[in-house]
């Protein structure tokens, strides 16, 4: 059998297969996340159609970049949204995540089919107990950055690195908080690797200074954003290649940051499916870069 050949070294390499999100048939409102429940208080929760229209956007300008595009089949009350949080694959391997959202346990089943795909040898179980959700894993190169969060923990970051004792891990605190201003639900909603050896970054995300970030990417490599601008999730975009990314269409001020530096933007409407506290990143899943 030809299996599905996963291959993911790093965040930025030419993109060749993702699983986006769908947002078919979502259930229950965010009870746990923050800003979602913000949101759900003031009355500016995103409808459904919102989330699948702009899905929809996403996965156009995927294609017209020449990715090949692959979603969950729907399962009934479940978000399905975030495919990041289910799986992520480091180099040839696909772990499939533990999850901690009690609403969200059951999403892998909606990619079982690609699953199938895989060389059963290649597919590592998080252990009970464990938690780790694909939004605080980040890979550059030998590197491999795990954000502790109230969905990632200790357990979950030592089980991993274990498991891939050719790579250089690393744990990084994020701050959580109720309140949503400040809580960093995911890394990736604080720090992205971009282009070729930059990295977006919002350093009050971290509970100590990630000195590793500085020592790898170099200060004058890192594009700080403010607490406003992590707010509107500004390190939640999505690299197709090392000068191309997708990217939230009003966030201007980075997409003139990106540019500088000889990145490519390609603007999606991204605003609604935002007010759950995921962005591009979020939505998906890589499974082959080059």
């Amino acid at each position: 059998m030809n299996y599905l050949p996963l291959n993911i070294t790093s965040e930025t390499n030419k993109l060749k297969t993702v699983i986006l999100g769908t947002g078919t048939d979502q259930g229950k409102p965010y009870e746990i996340n923050p800003v979602a429940k913000m949101h759900k208080q003031q009355g500016t929760y995103p409808t459904p159609e919102d989330i699948q229209e702009e899905i929809a956007g996403a996965k156009k300008t995927l294609e017209a970049l020449g990715v090949k595009v692959i979603q969950p089949t729907n399962l009934s009350a479940k978000k399905q949204i975030f495919t990041r949080d289910i799986g992520f694959v480091i180099d040839n391997k696909f772990v499939i995540a533990n999850m901690k959202e009690p609403l969200r346990q059951g999403e892998i089943e909606g990619i079982s089919f690609v699953l199938e795909q895989m060389n059963p040898d290649d597919v590592i179980r998080i252990p009970e107990g464990a938690t780790i959700e694909g939004g605080d894993v980040l890979v550059h190169g030998e590197h491999v950055f795990v954000g502790i969060s109230k969905r990632t923990n200790q357990e979950g970051f030592d089980y991993l690195k274990a498991q891939f004792p050719n790579k250089k891990f690393h744990a990084l605190e994020l701050v959580v908080s109720d309140d949503p201003a400040v809580n960093i639900l995911h890394l990736d909603c604080a720090f992205q690797p971009v282009g070729s050896g930059f990295a977006i970054f919002h350093e009050e995300g971290f509970v100590n200074k990630p000195e590793i970030i500085f020592e790898v990417f170099g200060e004058e490599n890192l594009i700080p954003v403010s607490q406003d601008e992590k707010n509107q999730m500004f390190p939640n975009i999505f690299s197709v290649g090392p000068n191309d990314v997708l990217i939230e269409r009003d966030f201007s001020r980075l997409i003139q940051e990106l540019e500088k530096r000889g990145i490519t933007c390609h603007p999606v409407k991204y605003s609604e499916t935002s007010k759950l506290s995921g962005l591009l990143r979020c939505s998906t899943l890589p499974l082959i870069r080059d």
